[in-house]
């Protein structure tokens, strides 16, 4: 019987030994992770990314070739092209810290007023958050790490540059990466060149920009939809 005891509690503190061992090594990898985010946050007050997270797993799972970003400063970006994103991807951008229900709320009712998903609840600074740091993979510990993430890229970026990022680095198919490499892939021309219903082709195919491009959108209904709705936002004939 004693021996027995001893066999359980000796069982016992090899348990809560290995419980603290795993508690302090996830401990660890949250502290490194927001040290390491911090700081490029910081970083990326003053210079650009050379590469990303979403870069990177692009070309090791799908073997998509890593391309210098063409990057182009915000104020080069047309206010139209900005408003547009903002529209359809994050309608109170400058109001809320990184996570908004505004914007999901917003969402919500775009998409019951066209029955049709056309807009998502991810904030752009979510969706920076996933490009940057994380994977496309979608579970509870990505969404976690992207918070995280999000959050730190508020305290530390202005709008202004988050914006700039994320139109920089936004993934537009295989391998391109941000809004004027799209626009030259598609249309030959900076996207300061191009004509009204070809930003909105552009901003369109945000949504599904891997399966879908500006010329076959009409093909996703949800694209479709997103697409119509800034059609009759702006007037595009």
């Amino acid at each position: 019987m004693h021996y027995s005891n001893y066999i359980e509690n000796r069982s016992m503190k090899k348990f809560k030994k290995f419980i603290k061992i795993i508690c302090l090594i996830i401990l660890a990898i949250n502290l490194i992770y927001i040290v390491v985010v911090g700081i490029l946050s910081i970083l990326y007050n003053f210079v650009n990314p050379p590469i990303t997270g979403l870069m990177i797993y692009r070309n090791i799972v799908s073997h998509y070739p890593i391309k210098a970003v063409k990057f182009v400063p915000l104020k080069s970006i047309p206010k139209s092209v900005q408003r547009m994103v903002i529209l359809l991807e994050d309608s109170h951008f400058y109001k809320h810290y990184g996570i908004d229900f505004e914007t999901i709320k917003e969402s919500y009712r775009i998409n019951k007023k066209y029955d049709k998903i056309i807009a998502g609840g991810s904030t752009i600074t979510m969706q920076l958050a996933r490009t940057l740091f994380l994977t496309p993979n979608r579970n509870y510990v990505r969404k976690y790490f992207e918070v995280i993430a999000t959050l730190e890229l508020e305290l530390f970026l202005s709008k202004e540059r988050i914006l700039e990022l994320y139109l920089n680095y936004v993934e537009y198919g295989k391998g391109i990466f941000g809004i004027q490499a799209a626009s030259y892939y598609y249309y030959k021309r900076p996207i300061s060149k191009i004509s009204l219903d070809q930003y909105a082709r552009l901003v369109t195919i945000i949504a599904s920009p891997i399966k879908y491009n500006v010329y076959n959108l009409e093909k996703s209904k949800k694209l479709r939809f997103r697409y119509q709705f800034l059609q009759e936002r702006y007037g595009i004939q």
